[in-house]
């Protein structure tokens, strides 16, 4: 389920569950990756995202 949330700046983000999320990256060659949100983890600068309960 998405859900609108209002952060203290007043800025709104979407939240998603981690099953929805799927980052795709170029490996080598031709060749994509494709993993579910559940399956990464966050580097230095990413966007993180967090399910809330």
């Amino acid at each position: 389920m998405e859900k609108l949330q209002k952060t203290t700046k007043g800025k709104h983000f979407i939240l998603l569950p981690g099953e929805m999320i799927k980052l795709a990256g170029w490996k080598e060659g031709d060749e994509i990756d494709v993993r579910s949100g559940l399956d990464i983890t966050p580097k230095k600068g990413d966007l993180i995202l967090r399910k809330v309960l």
